[in-house]
């Protein structure tokens, strides 16, 4: 019986071996063969075909390859949309994508991950390291939690977009510290205090908020598209803004506005942004403004302007200080945010007030010259 237990020993050592050397062999030929077998003809054929079935406005797919045993590396993407300039299409470089392995070694792919290193998007945001935490790709639906770095700020955003639909359906929540405002940052331009056609724009943003609605670009704008933004700039400045150059223009200021501080909050609904609040901070202003813009460009908002004394000069400083004692002014913004109409709002009373106002100042100046005269007069008779 011992005979018997060192027969069956060996059986089961030889059966081992075998089994190790076959599970070796299989391995061997998986890391030898398959890569062969999915070839880089293959992957950049069917990922070209992926982007140009899921995106029309991709224009290029630069060179794949492909890194065993799951990683395929894109070198540029350029997207351009439609009506949209040459010069400034959507260039995403260095994209690296995480696929399964099972679904490849049928010629599917499915993918579980994705890195880019950088995007220039139509040289208005500059994004960097974009990378997702989850990723799922369904019968044409993302579904993504990513972060990254835009225009130098951090960001995370998560959320659902749908391709399938003819305009792309999304669902998706953000939140970005310190980002560095250029000229024509998208989500600002829809703040009319911002939209500016030959100035410029300067701060560093902070927001959060969510955003739902169909179709990318410009189509986005749109009864569907539905949002809640909280913004945050600090040191900033607006220039050739046609609302703040009208509200400056009554203070006899230049055409720049810098502050030190904005708070906004905002909600967009049925084509319209409303601003909810909105708080700046600024040396030679600081403002308060609520009110509404519709995606057409009419607009109309309330606001009170709080004006530094030590800016305040000549009539306005005499108009702020009788009619309000905090040296405020009301202010109405109505019109288009091409052609902004900017008036003063001041009760009847009011205006009564400051008439009399000028009229005693005026009283007021001329009895202390006509007393000065007198004085000197007096003064020059005693010379005699």
């Amino acid at each position: 019986s011992n005979m018997q237990m060192q027969i069956n020993k060996r059986a089961w050592l030889k059966w081992g071996v075998i089994s190790c050397g076959i599970v070796f062999g299989i391995a061997l030929a998986v890391i030898l063969i398959v890569p062969a077998f999915i070839s880089g003809d293959f992957t950049q054929q069917r990922i070209a075909q992926i982007a140009e079935d899921r995106f029309q406005t991709v224009r290029e797919v630069g060179p794949v390859s492909f890194h065993w045993p799951n990683r395929v590396t894109i070198s540029y993407l350029t997207i351009q949309r439609d009506g949209q300039d040459t010069d400034a299409p959507i260039q995403c470089e260095h994209i690296q994508t995480t696929v399964h392995l099972l679904p490849l070694l049928f010629k599917k792919i499915a993918i579980r991950k994705i890195s880019i290193r950088q995007i220039n998007y139509e040289n208005r945001l500059l994004v960097r390291d974009l990378a997702t935490d989850t990723f799922s790709f369904d019968r044409g639906v993302v579904s993504t939690h990513a972060h990254l770095t835009v225009n130098e700020g951090p960001a995370t955003i998560k959320g659902v977009i749908d391709l399938l639909q003819k305009r792309p359906a999304f669902d998706l929540s953000f939140e970005a510290k310190d980002v560095h405002i250029t000229q024509d940052i998208p989500v600002l331009g829809l703040i009319p205090i911002f939209t500016v056609k030959d100035g410029e724009t300067g701060g560093i943003l902070s927001i959060t908020g969510s955003v739902r609605g169909n179709g990318l670009g410009k189509e986005i704008l749109n009864k569907e598209l539905v949002a809640d933004v909280k913004l945050d700039v600090r040191d900033g400045y607006i220039r050739g803004n046609k609302v703040l150059s009208s509200i400056l223009e009554i203070l006899g200021e230049k055409d720049l506005y810098s502050f030190d501080s904005m708070k906004a909050v905002i909600q967009i609904r049925d084509s319209k942004v409303y601003t909810q609040k909105m708080d700046m901070q600024g040396q030679i202003m600081s403002m308060n403004a609520s009110g509404v813009a519709e995606f057409e460009g009419s607009i109309s908002y309330d606001a009170l302007v709080k004006l530094n004394k030590e800016y305040l000069r000549g009539d306005i400083e005499k108009i702020a200080g009788l009619v309000l004692k905090e040296n405020s002014l009301p202010i109405e913004i109505r019109g288009t945010t091409k052609n902004p109409r900017v008036a003063i709002k001041l009760e009847k009373d009011n205006l009564e007030h400051i008439v009399k106002g000028l009229v005693n100042d005026f009283l007021h100046t001329s009895k202390k010259k006509r007393k000065k005269e007198k004085k000197n007069n007096a003064g020059s008779l005693a010379g005699y």
